[in-house]
């Protein structure tokens, strides 16, 4: 893991777009199949080979809670991707059943997508640098619990860990500001039902309050966030 004052240095040295990613993004790779997302798996790999570059064209970053519940999730992800992919054959096999147009089948090389969509969310993490535990954010967070304060939820508090990588995305753009950083900074989230406000794609207003004052931006998709930073002029 590494500080926020040596990501600070890092980046002000290199500078680009950074991308706060949330453990569900990553998720999104695996599962883009069973969401009718494929954008999500071209956008993984724009934003891998950007990550790449020497010099980088775009940041990546993933408070430390993300790796662990990454691992605790991935293979659930990875069934539910399989059940998508086998969908297709059982609905080829029933269409001869019931006299509807044939339907192909599957090429067996597409059974792989689900190992090979493991791979790229694998690739995609492991090119992220990982903020470590700061004891500034980590305060707020706990203040965010002790208040019931978005992303918390009741009953019984849920979204400590949500808490836990908001702040820590807060607190590096803080930093990259107070650093004269200007580039895009996105939070990168498709749990919306923490981050958005109700029914909607958008900051939820509660947190509108501490990601304006340092200009953080925030996304639902990695295809959201590919959109804003194509209309600033990013270039990969």
């Amino acid at each position: 893991m590494t500080l926020i004052a040596d990501i600070v240095h890092d980046i002000t040295a290199n500078p680009a777009p950074v991308l706060f990613l949330d453990t569900c993004i990553l998720l999104d790779v695996v599962r883009a199949p069973l969401r009718s997302k494929p954008d999500e798996v071209r956008f993984a790999q724009l934003f891998l080979t950007s990550v790449q570059k020497n010099p980088k064209t775009i940041h990546l970053l993933v408070p430390s809670p993300v790796q662990p519940e990454w691992n605790t999730h991935i293979l659930e992800r990875v069934n539910e991707c399989t059940t998508a992919v086998n969908a297709c054959n059982a609905v080829a096999a029933i269409c001869g059943h019931l006299a509807l147009p044939v339907v192909a089948a599957l090429p067996a090389g597409v059974l792989t997508m689900p190992a090979l969509l493991r791979q790229l969310s694998t690739d995609l993490l492991a090119a992220c640098v990982t903020i470590d535990n700061d004891g500034l954010a980590l305060a707020r967070a706990v203040d965010r619990i002790i208040a019931d304060r978005h992303p918390i939820k009741q009953p019984h508090s849920k979204g400590a860990k949500d808490s836990v990588i908001l702040e820590h995305a807060l607190e590096t753009t803080a930093q990259l500001r107070n650093a004269g950083f200007a580039e895009i900074c996105i939070f990168v989230s498709s749990n919306t039902g923490d981050f958005a406000n109700p029914g909607s794609t958008n900051l939820h207003a509660q947190l509108a309050a501490s990601f304006n004052p340092v200009s953080l931006r925030y996304a639902v998709s990695l295809a959201d966030a590919e959109g804003v930073l194509t209309a600033a002029g990013w270039v990969p």
